[in-house]
């Protein structure tokens, strides 16, 4: 998602770009199902500011089943684009960086990438072990056999062990 400069019109304007499966690649549990980014820029002679919004879909696997499942993946991030030589800095809401002078481009690839990777859970658990208000379902613990049965029968060789103590 490469953007020239000079093609953007000065003052406010707005773009959507639909993008398809193959054009992000997100990591090894994610896969990436297609999605749309609603971008504003702001242009004026001294600097370029673009805000844009994520709503795409990937397909995440269970860290419990192992189940794939579809996850609806959004968010929104703040990029301020100046041609001056500039300290460039990132938060998790925006960032500052310096438009090339060479070209006079801006990719925003990596944070619209980035955006979509922070709203992908840590444990990513199938709505199957969801409760109604979005918690985990705790496992329930199964026993087998009679538990008195297999205190009593203790291996010979570890009750010879106890006898050394």
């Amino acid at each position: 998602m490469i953007f020239n400069v000079k093609d953007l019109p000065g003052g406010r304007s707005t773009q959507t770009v639909q993008l398809e499966p193959k054009e992000v690649e997100l990591d090894d549990t994610a896969t990436f199902n297609g999605g749309s980014v609603e971008m504003e820029f702001y242009k004026t002679d001294h600097f370029v500011e673009v805000k844009f919004n994520i709503a795409a879909k990937a397909e995440l696997i269970c860290d419990r089943s192992l189940q794939s499942f579809n996850k609806d993946l959004s968010g929104a991030y703040y990029i301020y684009f100046d041609p001056n030589p500039v300290e460039e800095s990132e938060t998790a809401r925006g960032s500052v960086k310096q438009i090339s002078s060479v070209d006079l481009s801006m990719d925003i690839s990596k944070e619209v990438r980035d955006t979509m990777m922070l709203d992908i859970p840590i444990k990513k658990i199938h709505p199957d072990f969801l409760d109604s208000e979005g918690n985990p379902i705790e496992f329930e613990l199964q026993k087998f056999g009679d538990q008195a049965d297999n205190e009593n029968n203790i291996d010979p060789r570890w009750a010879a062990l106890k006898k050394l103590k």
